[in-house]
């Protein structure tokens, strides 16, 4: 058995498991340290890495993207949900009373101003893209929920996953049976905007709980777009506990940021306690 299963996010696909796995111990492990919790020196992590799945030239995460690389569907609602957790209503693009631009261009615009990957259309694309693949690519997600299939037989205590990891973690949980019932933490998750719920297999009810985890806490900065929709409780299931934290604006989605805030080691920390009961 381990403490900790961690699930990455989106563009690590030129990222390392063991390197990675290393930053994301630390991260944790200070934040518990800064708790005084009983789990840091012993802390275990294992790590469900798929970065590496995109460099098999079917992705082209180094494109310089532009709006014209969009697809429509899925792609532009995506972006345009995403913008819609930064845009200030009450700006508009200077030339507006000689061009109005469509929903798609005025969503990047509104992306950039924002600084949200550092205001680059091109990451922001690759981004949606790396979920979209996920999403559709089902000889690829087959080998991504394989790889989470494999670290699962460590029989964690607690699952964390950030961002894309979230959509990875709960599909993956929704329809399999780990050996152990971990806890799911949740960090810069994307599962509330409606183009990921609306494809994702769920169960026809409203109970949305992911198979038999012990419990499920979703946190979400207050500067994270990808995170705009912030509590999940209402979408998901009522026990899931939703709590927001507080990272620095340019780096909001930062899964290191995450990883060591107050609220993600109390949470640990918790789940940790209720494993050795």
């Amino acid at each position: 058995m381990v403490d900790v299963l961690a699930i990455h996010g989106i563009n690590m696909h030129r990222s390392r498991r063991v390197a990675t796995a290393e930053a994301w111990r630390t991260s944790i492990v200070d934040g518990l340290v800064d708790l005084r919790s009983g789990h840091a020196e012993s802390l275990s992590v294992e790590f469900a890495f798929y970065g590496h799945l995109y460099n098999d030239g079917k992705s082209d995460a180094e494109a310089h993207y532009t709006a014209a690389d969009v697809e429509p569907g899925f792609q532009t609602e995506l972006i345009e949900a995403v913008a819609a957790g930064v845009q200030n209503e009450s700006e508009q693009p200077a030339d507006t009373k000689l061009w109005l631009p469509s929903p798609l261009q005025r969503a990047l615009a509104a992306l950039q101003r924002s600084r949200l990957f550092d205001g680059c259309d091109s990451l922001l694309i690759s981004f949606v893209k790396q979920v979209d693949r996920y999403v559709h690519d089902t000889d690829f997600r087959a080998d991504v929920l394989d790889e989470v299939a494999k670290a699962m037989q460590s029989s964690p205590h607690v699952v964390i996953a950030h961002s894309l990891g979230s959509v990875i973690a709960y599909d993956w949980l929704q329809h399999n049976e780990p050996p152990v019932r971990p806890g799911l933490l949740t960090l810069g998750s994307p599962l509330g905007f409606e183009a990921i719920r609306r494809r994702l297999d769920r169960p026809a009810d409203r109970s949305r709980w992911p198979g038999t985890i012990r419990s499920w806490t979703n946190i979400a900065a207050h500067h994270d777009a990808v995170a705009m929709v912030k509590k999940l409780a209402p979408l998901y299931h009522p026990d899931i506990v939703d709590e927001p934290c507080d990272n620095p604006r340019r780096s909001a989605h930062a899964a290191l940021c995450y990883l060591g805030n107050i609220r993600t080691a109390r949470t640990i920390d918790k789940a940790l306690d209720a494993a050795q009961t």
